[in-house]
């Protein structure tokens, strides 16, 4: 059999679902069928879970249009030198270079939207963003969509082309979460008879912190022990932090935390008001974890919350809805419970990380038996 030997393109490797994604291919793709190399901004968090597999982080900043040529041809270079038979790029600029570059070289490209976000454009940020990806997706052996939600939205802005996209929903590994250690609320900053109310995401405009913590002021009316844990890190950090502070309400921002310890264990309940995703794994890494959860209903969402059965899902941009559906699981800690054992149950059935990997590996196949000869190399 002969190896294939793939080049994982990151615009970000910064903690977030696509660097984990990467890491959970690179650690399960069977070793005797792929060869895989990882490149991207530098990250010394990811480069040294990379070194724990054996595979050192190429650094190559695609995350900027400043530099396009040069870029362009370092990614080129990576193609040649890691003897790439295909490209898999995550995100909008490892999606713009390494799609082009593999194109020009020769090899197939396959690349995976998390999340499609454009929305926050201008009139005519968004019609050149659209443009681009349409033709780029032209040029795209197949686009690997994270959810059902998201599929449909790709082949109707037609960034993915019909027969040319596949969903392929994100997965985690839920015996590398159990074998974590638990977090020790002491060491987290939070009282033992605390309510705590989780959520792990960055701090960015898209994920809608300030939502949490306006519906935290309302909670703590009936529930003066709830607290709100917010780990990550990110560019709004200091701006939730001012809005905690008016609103008088206490809200943990431990940083973030990492895969070193379970996070979830130390929560009542898992939150999150997202604005839009593609299939986030945090709620997935809660719902495995024994908590119920509680979401915007949005796209992404959507596809990972059971609404009633594994959580709740409620209006986005919407602080009373969110409260209303914190304190109704606060006062109903059974109910919370069920919700956390029928999530777990999903989890297992629905969202492995053998799943995906499987499925992405299939993908792979059909690009590098579909490699044909181009002029360009």
């Amino acid at each position: 059999m002969d190896v294939i030997r793939v080049l994982q393109l990151l615009t970000s490797t910064a903690p977030g679902g696509g660097p984990r994604q990467v890491f959970h291919l690179v650690r399960h793709l069977p070793a005797d069928e792929f060869r895989v190399s990882v490149a991207g901004p530098w990250d010394q968090r990811f480069a040294a879970d990379l070194r724990t597999l054996g595979i050192e982080l190429a650094e190559v900043a695609v995350d900027s249009l400043r530099a396009f040529p040069m870029t362009l041809r370092a990614v080129e270079r990576l193609i040649h030198d890691t003897r790439a038979d295909l490209v898999h790029t995550h995100g909008k600029g490892a999606g713009l270079y390494g799609r082009l570059a593999a194109w020009l070289v020769g090899v197939p490209s396959v690349h995976t939207f998390h999340g499609i976000h454009y929305e926050s454009y201008s009139r005519a940020g968004r019609y050149l963003y659209l443009a681009l990806e349409r033709w780029l997706a032209g040029i795209t052996h197949t686009v690997i969509n994270v959810s059902t939600t998201q599929d449909a939205e790709a082949l109707r802005l037609r960034v993915a082309r019909p027969g040319r996209s596949v969903v392929v929903v994100n997965g985690i590994d839920v015996g590398e979460l159990d074998a974590r250690p638990r977090s020790d609320r002491a060491s987290l900053g939070l009282g033992d008879d605390e309510q705590v109310i989780g959520c792990v995401a960055r701090f960015d405009p898209i994920k809608k912190h300030e939502v949490l913590v306006k519906a935290l002021a309302t909670v703590v009316k009936r529930h003066p022990k709830a607290v709100l844990l917010l780990v990550g890190e990110g560019p709004q950090k200091a701006e939730i932090a001012r809005l905690a502070s008016q609103l008088e309400v206490r809200v943990v921002s431990p940083g973030a935390i990492g895969s070193e310890a379970n996070a979830y264990s130390s929560c009542n309940l898992y939150v999150t008001a997202s604005s839009k995703e593609g299939l986030p794994l945090a709620p997935l890494e809660a719902m495995a974890s024994w908590r119920a959860v509680i979401a915007t209903k949005v796209p992404g969402h959507q596809d990972v919350v059971d609404d009633g059965k594994t959580g709740l899902l409620v209006p986005r941009d919407d602080p009373e809805a969110m409260a209303a559906a914190i304190g109704s699981l606060l006062d109903d800690r059974s109910r919370s419970e069920r919700m956390g054992q029928a999530g777990r149950e999903r989890v297992l059935r629905e969202f492995t990380v053998k799943s995906m990997v499987d499925n992405t590996a299939e993908v792979y196949r059909a690009a590098a038996a579909a490699r044909t000869a181009s002029p360009r190399g």
